[in-house]
């Protein structure tokens, strides 16, 4: 007979007592030896150490929520009961259903879960309830399988439970509810529990996993890893370590690392690192499995450093467009990477090739590599060339282009000394049947390309000794006007500008070209500039340096008003120079105005940097090796510091290396100093920049705003603040504190989501005091609306949605709109409106009331407007009407008038022809008589 057949055919409490038995009393013969439960821990690793004679009998059955997440699928143990034991034995198993008996309170629950049983026969068998559903599962797929818990494992045996844990009962629970399946539980004297499960077999293992997990007490291992596999174990925005947690229902931890942007080739694969695994026995078990797989299959690789080649050869060991290192790359199965290439001594910095790839392979590649360098060492020889130092950068090109262009063409490198060098020397290297080759390129390179020296300080020379000022001035106008870039584009030329520090000795540029008719073209335009930039055009205001910018951005359309009316133009000084001086040059034609307009310009200038008083600069002293600990990596501890909305700009090192000086508005930076300041205080702690844990709920409706569409407000505040935030899912039955919003009501009704953030301690309490912010923000957030005639809608969005885009910048509110009868949509119109006329306003409580009332206000504004404009064109059509008939009535007189003009007309002319015709009648009857 089966575990299985044996156990069915006897009531529970039967069974029950029936794996007592053989708890208490194991058989000796091997062959009855019960198979270990891997998803069980051993009972002799105590994690705590109790009394188990205060553990009383207790017969519970259908303890009845979901925990965690689906687990792996466990090995179901087979039960293999005493060939010799009597079941029809009193004295083994007295009655149980003879009288009633009261029912023993859970150890599990602070109140009694456990119903009085109901009288029976004893030799009727109690049926397992149906799965969850009432949905009654085919006896022919059902098992019944035990799974047993010793007391020391036990999480409701713990003194101090952890945070959540309500009671054992709720969990069974949650776990016939999740998989459907039938559980009985059962606590003997020595305090094991067994639990005995029915349902189908893949619900029957889920169970018995969820149990374990829910139970049973969890533990922390740590286990050493490579650093060079941690981020194969994290994977892709680490979704090889969520599926590892997934499976095993663990959490994995890494120690944080200072340094975000670290690189594969900067791991050393000897080091350790420390992974910490949180959870039970067997998901721990199938965490370290999964993590050491992937270490196993990543340690057989390895990155190798290569550092004693010289950069002097790197071209010829690259090859051609890469050739030679390719064929290695083939040849090895590895993958090579040589640095930029380097020949100015100036830049030298860490040359080494790394390798990468298996660990035999790696070194046959760099045995490879090895072999022919001594090969091209062997074989090259030098020859040397002066070329003025004015041309040696064109040799190098953008990025050393030039160079592997005369590499590619003659098979010679060229060698140049540093900027700061003297030297015009350069070397040519390469094999000595190629050296003329490479002489002959050089050589052509350096005819065709026309370099033409352009003295700026020429033009002033009458001035003297500030002829060198007054040519800064003028580059300084140049390059603030583009003038020097539309030269080039207009004559086809490059125009080389003087470094910070050549302009302490001269101020001059180089104008290379091609074509020397096209050098002398631009010669001739600089020169046409400087001839109107006369010293007069010149003037000078002092303002403190850390004004400029402020002065720049806030005062932007004051700047704009003293340019324009005194025709000047001002130039502020590079932030990095720290330079009080601001240059105004005049643009007027008429030369003899030109002092009055920079005085009045200078005047206006004084007197808004004198009204910018509240706009203040404070410096402190925080020795310089504190200075990247404040910062933080990538400026994160900074904007920690600063907070989200403060005006106040850092700056580190300004006049001196321990300097740190804070610019804006007086109340921010006294604000900021002090912040600072304590950041100081706290960065000499050693524990500063170690890795720091903070775990708070939120309700969960407030989880996806704080989220954003597609992570891009977590996203935001993670880049922002360098931590790492995890926000968990929903939970039934979490008893955590929650956060208290404003909108109680709302608050209590929803479910807390646990959020973990991780980092530097002074980072994550500032992203902690965000998130709680945002949650009260949005606790605050109510949605108004209002009903306004949808023909009126256009006149509140405004031309390309100017309106309302204001309206909602000025109460940080969003105002949506119905679509339009058109099929259009306004800036910010809903999807699918209810209500054509209906807007919404949503946001927090005062500012959307206020919106709303603004927009009733133009609404009623606008509805005035168009009943005087309707009856303005009642009466502009009742005018018209009026003067249409005023002009058809003297239409029609004028016509009259007419008509009896012509009548006359015509009556006057009848006459007269009657007249002529009398007359002609009376002539010809003279002419007949005679």
């Amino acid at each position: 007979m089966t575990s299985n057949d044996s156990l069915d055919t006897l009531p529970p409490s039967a069974q029950l007592a029936l794996l007592h038995a053989q708890a208490a009393k194991p058989s000796s013969n091997n062959n009855n030896v019960v198979e270990e439960d891997p998803f069980v821990p051993s009972a002799d690793d105590p994690v705590v150490v109790m009394d188990n004679s205060t553990y009383e009998p207790l017969i519970a059955g259908d303890f009845p929520t979901p925990i965690g997440k689906p687990m792996a699928v466990p090995v179901k143990r087979e039960i293999i009961t005493k060939k010799n034991l009597d079941l029809n034995s009193e004295s083994a198993f007295p009655s149980l259903s003879a009288s009633p008996r009261t029912p023993v309170a859970s150890a599990w629950s602070a109140s009694s879960r456990v119903k009085a049983p109901q009288t029976a026969n004893t030799t009727r068998t109690r049926p397992m309830a149906p799965a969850s559903g009432g949905k009654k599962a085919s006896s022919a797929t059902q098992v019944t399988d035990v799974l047993e818990l010793p007391a020391n494992q036990q999480i409701a045996n713990l003194n101090s439970k952890p945070l959540g844990f309500k009671s054992s009962a709720d969990v069974i629970q949650q776990v016939i509810n999740k998989t459907g399946t039938n559980i009985i539980a059962s606590t003997n004297r020595s305090g094991i529990t067994t639990f005995l499960i029915q349902g189908a077999p893949a619900e029957v293992a889920r169970a018995k996993r969820d149990l374990v997990a829910g139970l049973v007490i969890k533990r922390t291992v740590e286990i050493a890893v490579p650093s060079s596999t941690r981020r194969f174990i994290i994977g892709a925005k680490g979704a090889t370590l969520k599926q590892i947690e997934t499976k095993s229902n663990t959490r994995v931890n890494f120690p944080r690392k200072d340094d975000e942007d670290f690189g594969f080739n900067e791991e050393n694969p000897d080091e350790l690192v420390i992974v910490t695994i949180m959870g039970d026995a067997t998901g721990i078990r199938i965490a370290k499995e999964e993590i050491e797989k992937i270490v196993g299959e990543k340690t057989a690789k390895q990155t190798i450093k290569v550092d004693h080649l010289d950069s002097k050869y790197y071209l010829f060991l690259a090859g051609p467009h890469n050739s030679n290192i390719k064929q290695i790359e083939e040849e090895f199965d590895v993958k090579i990477q040589i640095p930029a290439i380097v020949v100015d001594s100036a830049l030298n910095r860490d040359t080494s090739i790394s390798i990468s790839g298996d660990k035999e392979k790696v070194q046959l590649a760099k045995s490879a590599l090895e072999k022919s360098y001594a090969d091209i060492e062997k074989l090259s020889r030098t020859v040397g060339l002066s070329i003025p130092k004015r041309q040696h950068k064109y040799l190098f090109g953008k990025h050393g282009e030039v160079l592997k262009e005369i590499y590619h063409g003659s098979g010679c490198t060229v060698e140049l000394p540093s900027s700061e060098e003297s030297s015009e020397n350069i070397s040519i290297r390469g094999p000595d049947a190629k050296l003329v080759d490479g002489l002959t390129f050089v050589m052509g390179k350096v005819r065709a390309v026309q370099v033409s020296v352009l003295d700026l300080s020429e033009s002033y020379k009458s001035s003297g000794k500030e002829a060198l000022k007054y040519a800064r001035f003028a580059l300084k106008y140049l390059l603030s006007k583009n003038s020097i870039k539309k030269i080039e584009n207009d004559h086809n030329v490059q125009v080389g500008v003087p470094t910070a520090q050549e302009l302490h000795k001269t101020v001059h540029l180089e104008v290379v070209s091609t074509v020397e008719k096209d050098a002398a073209g631009a010669q001739l335009a600089i020169s046409s500039i400087l001839r109107e930039l006369t010293p007069q055009v010149f003037g000078t205001v002092d303002i403190e340096p850390y004004l400029h910018q402020h002065i720049k951005t806030t005062h932007r359309a004051a700047l704009e008003r003293i340019q324009t009316t005194n025709n000047v133009k001002v130039i502020f000084s590079d932030e990095k120079e720290n330079n009080a001086t601001v240059l105004l040059v005049f643009e007027g034609e008429d030369k003899s105005a030109a002092k009055a307009s920079l005085e009045a310009a200078s005047a206006d200038l004084k007197k808004i940097a004198s009204e910018s008083s509240d706009f203040i600069s404070k410096k402190i002293s925080i020795p310089a090796k504190f200075h990247d600990l404040i910062r933080g990596p990538k400026g994160t501890t900074l904007n920690a510091i600063l907070g989200p909305h403060a005006e106040a700009t850092v700056l580190f090192g300004t006049s001196s290396k321990d300097t740190v000086e804070i610019r804006g508005l007086s109340k921010d930076v006294t604000q900021v100093v002090a912040q600072i300041q304590k950041a100081h205080e706290a960065v000499q702690s050693e524990d500063f920049a170690k890795s720091y844990t903070a775990e708070f709920f939120i309700p969960a409706n407030f989880s996806a705003h704080i989220i954003g569409k597609a992570g891009i407000h977590i996203n935001k505040l993670k880049d922002d603040l360098g931590v790492k935030i995890d926000i968990g899912e929903n939970k039934n039955g979490e008893e955590e504190k929650v956060v208290v919003s404003k909108n109680k009501k709302n608050a209590a009704s929803a479910a807390p989501v646990k959020v973990v953030i991780q980092g530097i301690r002074l980072n994550v309490e500032a992203a902690k005091e965000r998130v709680l912010s945002q949650i009260t923000n949005l606790a605050d957030q109510v949605t108004l609306s209002l009903k306004v005639p949808k023909e009126f809608h256009r006149f509140l969005i405004g031309p390309s949605g100017r309106y309302v885009k204001k309206l909602e910048d000025k109460y940080n509110v969003f105002i949506k709109f119905p679509k339009t009868n058109r099929g259009d949509e306004s800036p910010t119109s809903s999807p699918i409106p209810s209500n054509p006329d209906e807007i919404t306003v949503r946001g927090g409580k005062k500012d959307c009331q206020s919106a709303k009332e603004e927009l009733m206000e133009l609404y009623e504004y606008e509805k005035e407007e168009q009943e005087k404009r309707k009856e303005r064109d009642i009466k502009q059509k009742e005018y018209e009407e009026k003067r249409a008939i005023e002009n058809k009535r003297r239409a029609e007189e004028r016509a009259a008038r007419d008509a009896r003009d012509a009548a006359k007309e015509a009556a006057r002319e009848a006459k007269k022809a009657e007249k002529e015709a009398a007359a002609a009648a009376t002539a010809a009857a003279n002419a007949t008589k005679e």
